[in-house]
C-alpha cells in the first residue's frame, strides 16, 4: 500500500485532544480517522482510517514523523499526498493535526 512520511502534530488535553498521545509502535497499529483540512472534504457517510507508526518523536512527546497509509486497498490513495494537511478524529474529537 501507499505509505508516505508525516508530520503528526497531538493536540493536548487542555485543547481538547487525548490525555497523551498513543504509543504508535507495536501491534496492532495506531489506527484512526482522517479528515482533510482543505476544501476537498469526503461525505459525511465516506470516512477512511488511517495507519499511523510513529517514527520519530521531534521536539516534544506531542510531535512526531510518522509512516502513514490508508488502512485498505480500496481508499482514496491519491489523496494523501505531500504537503495536504490532515486531521486525525477519535470520534468527534480531533486528536492531532
Amino acid at each position: 500500500m501507499n505509505t508516505k512520511k508525516a508530520l503528526i502534530e497531538w493536540i493536548p488535553k487542555d485543547h481538547g485532544g487525548r490525555t497523551k498521545p498513543p504509543l504508535g509502535t507495536g501491534s496492532p497499529p495506531y489506527t484512526t480517522e482522517i479528515r482533510f483540512i482543505d476544501g476537498d472534504r469526503w461525505p459525511v457517510f465516506e470516512a477512511w482510517s488511517l495507519v499511523v507508526i510513529k517514527d520519530e518523536q521531534l521536539s516534544s512527546e506531542l510531535s512526531w514523523t510518522a509512516d502513514v497509509r490508508f488502512l485498505v486497498k480500496e481508499a482514496p490513495h491519491d489523496t494523501l499526498c505531500e504537503g495536504r494537511a490532515f486531521e486525525l478524529y477519535e470520534g468527534n474529537k480531533c486528536v492531532a493535526r
